[in-house]
């Protein structure tokens, strides 16, 4: 989807610029979508108004000018504040205004947020994204929605601007339930399979040799295909989404478990791991650093030739 440059005249305000907000308004511009933006940290506004995006004082002054709002944050607590607070977004949306919330946060809170807003006539939908910074930069995000279906097809023409794969999951929070439980697999993913890598390197196996044997048998996976290749063999690790994140979105995860009284063995196991990784300082390096971690208690490296 590419809208003509002035054609549509679609206009889209996000709050929020960070790694993965940045680069949707960036993404967005390409586009020729009109594009707001809203963010405390005024460089990274300035940076985005010189590429052609409007300033805005407010969420509030934001929602009133731009009928689709992207809020693209850390956490819960800042969209809550960002909706509910002074010159929030509540202070500035109508009947016309969709409220696109791509935050991971927790769906509970998110079906509380949808309630209030429902009671005033005004309309949100859960979006949160897959993929990372690459995929966000090159527009090929998977995107899970949960929402009423009327707000999802009014929404699907911008979103397809963001991602290759648009989802429709469910009522309010269950983009953000499905989010956080692709997470919890994603950090099981990794944290097994750079366990079987530092046993294989202790025992004397090349981890390159490995990869290629892993790739092409039943062990596969996204962290053996991209995360080990691209951020631990090549000792970048790049940060795109923090082992903070993780951790966050893991929490997520284990408290919908335990609100369901149900036991999450293997992911429990996989959570503590990750806690003992941030335990180490390691909240705001990338979430690949955990293999960091392993490799200390194996006393080894997992580095290409």
């Amino acid at each position: 989807m590419k809208y003509p440059k002035g054609g549509n005249n679609v206009k889209a305000g996000i709050i929020g610029l960070g790694n993965m907000g940045g680069r949707m308004v960036k993404r967005l511009l390409e586009q020729g979508v009109k594009v707001g933006v809203f963010d405390l940290n005024k460089d990274l506004v300035r940076k985005f108004v010189e590429m052609g995006a409007e300033e805005t004082k407010s969420p509030a002054a934001l929602a009133k000018k731009f009928p689709y709002i992207l809020t693209v944050l850390p956490n819960v607590f800042i969209v809550k504040e960002t909706l509910m607070g002074t010159e929030g977004l509540m202070e500035g949306m109508n009947s016309e205004s969709l409220l696109i919330e791509m935050t991971t946060s927790i769906p509970s809170v998110t079906k509380e947020l949808n309630a209030l807003l429902k009671e005033k006539g005004l309309k949100m939908i859960d979006a949160p994204v897959s993929g990372g910074v690459k995929k966000a930069e090159d527009g090929t995000l998977s995107i899970m929605v949960g929402g009423e279906t009327v707000d999802f097809d009014r929404a699907k023409p911008l979103l397809e601007c963001l991602g290759a794969h648009i989802f429709h999951v469910g009522e309010a929070g269950a983009g953000h339930t499905i989010k956080a439980l692709n997470n919890m697999i994603s950090a099981t993913t990794l944290a097994a399979t750079g366990e079987a890598m530092a046993l294989g390197v202790k025992l004397g196996l090349d981890p390159e040799k490995m990869l290629d044997v892993i790739n092409a048998s039943t062990g596969r996976s996204f962290s053996s295909e991209f995360k080990f290749p691209n951020q631990v063999l090549t000792r970048k690790f790049e940060v795109g989404f923090t082992l903070d994140l993780m951790v966050k979105d893991l929490k997520i995860a284990m408290a919908m478990a335990e609100e369901e009284k149900v036991p999450m063995f293997i992911s429990s196991a996989s959570f503590q791991l990750w806690k003992h990784a941030w335990s180490q300082g390691r909240g705001d390096q990338d979430h690949t650093a955990v293999i960091k971690d392993i490799e200390e208690m194996f006393s080894i490296e997992i580095k290409g030739s």
